[in-house]
This record gives structure tokens, C-alpha cells and sequence, in this order.
């Protein structure tokens, strides 16, 4: 099996890329192939809006995001880690996830070629309070629900702002680990 996790912050070594990390060492305990993406390390760009069924599904600032979205096709489980900033993913994630839209491959659109896949969500957060969650991984779920993928497990990080918060958490440490296992 081959799982391939992309960290959406921009912080590389901080509470959402150590989780991410975690979950790919706990599918590297199963013997599963495992690799890490920071986004930050790509120009990925907002994409052009797109109407209608006769749209042009082409974008000449698609092809870092198809090289990255290649990674997803190849994968048999995704990780995705992501911040939670303002009640949300963070812009680079999003910016990576609207892309999606528009890839294809031998004329197959990326739903096409996820059915199956397994998702693991990962977010790190500041705050305590869980309320808005929901608002935070409701697009994700149905993200999943569109690309006929498995929600095979999610680490919800609270209370961790700065580096290394979350490794005084071996509880989300230990969590990550085995949903990474898992798979």
C-alpha cells in the first residue's frame, strides 16, 4: 500500500506536520510505502472560475497541482494535515483542494480515479473550544463523499500554537500513530 500525506502549513516541524508525520510512521509500522508533501514548497495558485458543462476544463497553472494530484492517484491512502486557521483549512490546503476540480487524466476526472482511496484528515488548532469544527471538516466529508474515498480517520489537535505543542501529547501522538497503522 502506498499513502501519501501533503502538510498544509506553511510551518515545516510544527504541530500539524509533526501529526501528518506520525500518521505516516504508523503506515511505515505496516509496512506501507509512505512520502510527504509540503505544500508550501509549490506555487500553487488560485484557479480560474469555471461555468457550465461546455467549460474549458483547462488552466495552463494546473501542472504543480496535476504533479501533486498525480501523487493522489497513485496513493492508496491520502493524509491531509492542515491548521485550523480562522475556522478553516488553511489557504494552501484550499488552494491544493480547488485545484482538484480540474484534473484529469486520459479523460477521467479525479473522482474517477479515487473511488476507494482512504482519507485521513489531520488538524491542529490553537483554541480549545470544538464548536466550529464541524464547519471545519464538513467540506473534507464531503469532499471524501464526492471522490467516493473512505474517511478512514481523523486527528483533531487542540490547544497546540506553537512548535512542539503537540509532542507534550503523546495521547494525539499515540492516536495518529495507530489510525496510520490502520490502513
Amino acid at each position: 500500500m502506498k499513502v501519501v500525506g501533503f502538510v498544509g502549513s506553511p510551518r515545516k516541524g510544527g504541530n500539524t506536520d509533526t501529526l501528518v508525520e506520525q500518521v505516516l510512521a504508523g503506515a511505515a509500522d505496516a509496512d506501507h510505502q509512505t512520502e510527504k508533501i509540503y505544500l508550501a514548497d509549490y506555487a500553487l495558485t488560485p484557479i480560474d472560475p469555471v461555468y457550465g458543462e461546455e467549460a474549458n476544463w483547462t488552466d495552463p497553472r494546473q501542472g504543480v497541482a496535476d504533479q501533486l494530484i498525480d501523487k493522489i492517484v497513485a496513493a492508496d491512502a491520502v493524509v491531509i494535515g492542515t491548521p485550523v486557521y480562522w475556522f478553516s483549512v488553511s489557504g494552501l490546503l484550499k488552494l491544493f483542494i480547488d485545484r482538484w476540480a480540474l484534473y484529469q487524466r486520459s479523460g477521467q476526472r479525479l473522482r474517477d480515479l479515487t473511488s476507494g482511496k482512504k482519507l485521513v484528515v489531520v488538524a491542529a488548532m490553537a483554541d480549545n473550544d470544538t464548536d466550529y469544527l464541524k464547519a471545519v471538516l464538513a467540506p473534507l466529508h464531503y469532499t471524501a463523499k464526492w471522490l467516493k474515498m473512505q474517511w478512514a480517520g481523523e486527528v483533531i489537535a487542540t490547544g497546540v500554537s506553537d512548535p512542539g505543542d503537540v509532542e507534550q501529547r503523546p495521547d494525539l501522538l499515540a492516536d495518529a500513530r495507530a489510525i496510520g497503522q490502520s490502513l
